[in-house]
């Protein structure tokens, strides 16, 4: 079963502005009860709602919330909570959503999965094992909620596989996720294969045979430039034979 925890909360008139910053400032925490297609403004006790929050897995926490009202009456609401806000310098709880349930209505949530034991794929295969899903989505009323989801993988071999559908749920849950998803599998790491011995030695002679392609090339290119240089020598020879002496 989820945990279920009781907390006081004072209704506040306003949302927004610069309340916030004054309730933070006074050591208590701004928060909003969601429901219904409306919401209500409230303010938390800090060190009460740090307390009660440490270690808990947010969806998976039922809330009883006790709202006292400015003329001091008070009322009974039950719920979830949507959104915890941090601040990440001081680690302070900064705001925090509800979201209003009722007893006799079914809810749908993210619940973690938790796997228990060690897999024989991995104890004695050398696999790995893959967490695929961390949280199944379920539906149930409030009080068949489960703080978890505990699945075995002791048995598991390497190249197995437990699906959405194969999970052992608690009474009165219902998970909503597709059957054939994977949840857990144990997995052999991926091993790069060394190369043959055939392989680093044409790797090896590659930058050579490419180094004396390039010395040929550029002999071949010299030699060109050779050739074309001496008929215009040549040329010149003749043509100055040819001219006439002046007087």
């Amino acid at each position: 079963m989820a945990k279920r925890l009781g907390i006081k909360a004072k209704v506040r008139a306003e949302i927004g502005g610069r309340r916030p910053n004054r309730i933070r400032a006074s050591g208590r925490v701004p928060a909003v009860l969601y429901g219904a297609g409306t919401s209500q403004a409230l303010e938390l006790n800090g060190r009460e709602i740090a307390e009660a929050l440490h270690g808990a897995s947010s969806e998976s926490v039922l809330i009883d919330l006790t709202l006292e009202a400015e003329g001091g009456s008070t009322t009974k609401r039950m719920a979830l909570i949507r959104e915890v806000q941090h601040d990440p310098l001081r680690d302070t709880i900064e705001h925090v959503d509800f979201h209003a349930i009722e007893e006799n209505k079914k809810l749908r949530v993210e619940v973690p999965v938790h796997e228990l034991g060690e897999a024989v794929g991995v104890r004695t295969g050398g696999g790995i094992l893959d967490h695929n899903l961390r949280t199944l989505r379920v539906e149930c009323l409030p009080k068949d909620l489960p703080e978890r989801i505990d699945v075995d993988v002791s048995n598991l071999e390497v190249g197995q596989v437990i699906h959405v559908g194969e999970v052992k749920l608690p009474e009165g849950v219902t998970v909503l996720n597709t059957k054939e998803l994977p949840v857990f599998m144990v997995l052999l790491p991926k091993v790069e294969e060394a190369p043959t011995p055939e392989a680093a030695a044409a790797a090896a002679a590659e930058p050579e045979v490419i180094r004396q392609k390039k010395e040929g090339e550029e002999v071949g290119a010299a030699a060109e430039k050779g050739d074309k240089k001496e008929p215009a020598k040549a040329e010149a020879k003749e043509g100055a034979k040819k001219e006439p002496a002046k007087k």
